[in-house]
């Protein structure tokens, strides 16, 4: 019989009748496991008897190619940094109380070990747990694992070669070992699985002492680390892992990475009492799924941060840092996100949030294969939207309302003159654009959401964006108490008008502008400068990583000025 596959739109299928058969493409699967809510179009197989069952047809053998498949998992978009929590995941799943984190150099080759005292795994845990989509159950409302794929994949990210040495309290001692040239080599997706030897033994008790039971994970032939200078390595793992695990670690779980143990860091800094904790409340969530009503409840924690004088902690206050931070079982699994509720301002620099939830809203929260990113489904984004929306309008209204500054008048003078001159030559000038004005749909392409088949998320442009001297022709000056830590000003766009904000805390305003009040030129010719930076950071400085680039330009510059003028 001839099989023939065709790629055929959902409403042919249906007038044509064509018998439909659900399977698996194996070039498809690396896309499938990060997008795990991907609309794919409905395929068919259809054949010279359409009408013929298809059930008994199923025989010919479709397996992967493991040498090719092991190698694409190599690069399913982990981070390093990433990757090793997900293998720290089992270790908290397996009721560790100590968790052991070691990179080192072995044989003058990086070696990265995750050592645990947990309850250990026996032949048959251990024989899942190496394996791409292990059998071993999860407990989705507290166990940090969802996949059943972190130890493998996470470890393949990182490296060619994972061993496993691994003991239950009335267990041998047993070891298994994947690697990715043995796969390659045989074609087939072998590995070593066998009763622990001395040498074994010894590096267990070396690493976990007498512990009864636990885990360890060795990772060598580390050829994808992102960083080959261990001891930077190793500091920005701490970072990372201080952050992701800082429930667990007030909760009591030791974890440590080269002998120094870690303590939890908290982006809210919820502990500090100059912190202001601004809700603490819960969301029931209700959500229609194909007649099924799922509810649950998502925690939610906002703060505003006490303002920070200090070089490094002023740093931090910064459009990367501002925003929610998602954790799923009270493990982070995303920092800083928006979840399309505002746009990062500086306004926000001191707002962190927090949105716990557990893993029952897995699918509508839109967890991704890695653990690093989130689609929310329609309903939940509209449910969360209008716990938070208004809250944020207070937040950013009430940080506006204090930094009002009064201008002196004959400063506010020279201001003025200032505008009439730049409105003067704006033709000459190079200024920002129109801003684009998004068409967003009624219904936004979500995680639940059906998508349309016009282009409803078309970009209108403005017509005088063609304008010679660009758009934005006039300039208005203000000024706001940000404190001698923040910024020299900050540059905003409102239709054809550039606003720029002097902050009047910081010595370059009280140097140049107040100081010199009876010299206009000097005055005038500060604000031209000011002006002119503020016009090439809104014309460049557009999309999320150049504005995270000039911030942070802003803040050293910033920061040198006060030294340098104090």
């Amino acid at each position: 019989m001839l099989v023939e596959l065709e790629r055929i739109s959902c409403e042919r299928m249906e007038s044509e009748k064509f018998p439909t058969i659900c399977f698996d493409f194996v070039p498809l699967f690396p896309v499938l496991l990060l997008n795990p809510n991907l609309h794919i179009e409905s395929w068919c197989v259809r054949t010279s008897r359409q009408g013929e069952s298809m059930s008994s047809k199923f025989s010919h053998s479709s397996t992967p190619n493991p040498g090719k498949l092991v190698e694409s998992l190599r690069y399913l978009g982990y981070d390093n940094y990433h990757a090793i929590p997900d293998i720290v995941d089992n270790s908290v799943d397996a009721d560790a109380k100590n968790i052991k984190v070691l990179v080192r150099s072995f044989h003058n080759e990086p070696e990265i070990i995750i050592a645990d005292d947990g309850v250990g795994m026996d032949e048959e845990i251990l024989d899942q747990a190496i394996r791409l989509g292990s059998l071993v159950e999860k407990d989705s409302a507290s166990d940090l694992g969802r996949f059943g794929m972190g130890l493998c994949t996470a470890s393949l990210s990182i490296c060619r070669q994972t061993s496993v040495l691994t003991k239950t309290q009335d267990g041998a001692l047993l070891r298994a070992v994947n690697d990715v040239d043995e796969v390659k080599r045989h074609n087939s997706f072998v590995s070593v699985f066998e009763k622990a030897d001395d040498e074994d033994k010894e590096l267990f008790q070396s690493v976990l002492g007498e512990t009864q039971s636990g885990t360890i994970v060795i990772l060598r032939k580390c050829d994808n680390l992102q960083n080959k200078n261990l001891s930077i390595f190793s500091k920005t793992l701490a970072k990372h892992m201080a952050r992701i695990f800082r429930y667990f670690i007030t909760a009591g779980v030791n974890i440590s990475i080269n002998g120094n143990r870690l303590e939890a860091i908290d982006p809210l800094e919820w502990e500090d009492l100059r912190t202001e904790h601004f809700d603490d409340g819960q969301i029931e969530i209700k959500i229609n799924d194909d007649g099924n009503t799922v509810t649950d409840t998502i925690r939610v924690k906002l703060s505003i941060l006490p303002e920070s004088t200090e070089g490094s902690a002023a740093i931090a206050q910064n459009l990367k840092s501002q925003g929610f931070y998602i954790l799923r079982n009270n493990r982070e699994i995303v920092d800083a996100h928006t979840l399309d509720l505002f746009s990062k301002h500086n306004d926000f620099n001191r707002f962190r949030g927090e949105i716990h939830f557990t893993g029952t809203l897995d699918k509508y929260m839109g967890v991704n294969f890695t653990k690093r990113d989130i689609a929310l489904h329609q309903s939940l984004f509209d449910q969360l939207s209008q716990y938070l929306t208004g809250q944020l309008k207070t937040i950013r209204s009430r940080v506006r309302k204090a930094q009002q500054a009064e201008t002196p008048q004959d400063v506010a003078d020279v201001h003025k003159s200032v505008e009439l001159e730049i409105q003067r030559k704006s033709k000459l000038l190079m200024t920002p654009k129109a801003p684009k004005e998004k068409r967003e749909s009624t219904e936004r392409k979500r995680n639940g959401s059906r998508e349309k088949t016009e282009d409803t998320n078309q970009i209108r442009e403005p017509r005088e964006k063609q304008q010679q001297g660009g758009f934005a022709a006039n300039c208005r000056f203000e000024t706001a108490s940000m404190g001698e830590s923040g910024a020299i000003y900050e540059a905003e766009q409102q239709g054809r008008t550039v606003i720029v904000r002097w902050n009047s805390d910081h010595p370059f305003y009280k140097r140049f502008v107040l100081e010199n009040v009876l010299d206009k030129k000097i005055v005038a010719a500060s604000d031209f400068l000011i002006y002119s930076l503020a016009c090439a950071e809104l014309m460049w400085f557009t999309n999320d990583e150049t504005v995270e680039l000039i911030h942070n330009l802003k803040t050293v510059m910033s920061a040198n000025m006060r030294t340098l003028l104090s």
